[in-house]
Formats: C-alpha cells, sequence, structure tokens
C-alpha cells in the first residue's frame, strides 16, 4: 500500500499533464491507466507491476444485459474494462460528469 503511494508517477492528460502517484493517501481512488500514466522511476514500475499482476489476478464482474438496460460505473472508486461488443449488437457507451 505504501508503494502506491509513494512512488511518483505522470499522467499524461495534454497541457495538463501532472506528477502525482497511483494511490492518494487522502482518497478513496487508484490512478491506474497505462494508456496516459507513466512511471517515473523504479519504485513507479514496482507499483505498476503491482496494480498490473493484482489486476491479472481478480475476476471479472459480469453483467448480463437485458434489453433496454443501463449499467452506471463511477469511476472513482472502479477500475474498469469492457469486453468486445458484436459488431451490430447496439451497444452504446455515453460518458457523464457528475459534480458534486
Amino acid at each position: 500500500m505504501r508503494l502506491l503511494q509513494d512512488a511518483p508517477v505522470l499522467l499524461r492528460s495534454g497541457r495538463r499533464s501532472f506528477y502525482s502517484t497511483l494511490l492518494d493517501a487522502d482518497r478513496a481512488f487508484l490512478r491506474f491507466d497505462p494508456g496516459c500514466v507513466e512511471a517515473v522511476d523504479q519504485r513507479g514500475r514496482w507499483a505498476f507491476e503491482l496494480v498490473r499482476r493484482r489486476i491479472s489476478e481478480a475476476r471479472p464482474l459480469v453483467h448480463n444485459w437485458l434489453k433496454g438496460g443501463i449499467l452506471i460505473i463511477d469511476n472513482w472508486r472502479m477500475l474498469h474494462g469492457r469486453g468486445p461488443s458484436e459488431r451490430g449488437s447496439g451497444r452504446r457507451l455515453a460518458r457523464i460528469l457528475i459534480d458534486a
């Protein structure tokens, strides 16, 4: 846990890129997106590997869809992904920001 709070990483977000850690000590969320988060040093690489290993060992939760169903995922609380969709399945993804 301490490694995730201490290891520096760079979050690439265009002009708003910033340095941080994977796990914020004051918040209940984990920053992990290999597409935009980059390890800064060896500790960061170890932290990344730790998270990757834990994700690879996790068993995914499968949602069984019903026609017309809606699934809402809180990105601040979940590391989520999705499997491929069959062409013509009608799946549509939407992003919504709710700022309290």
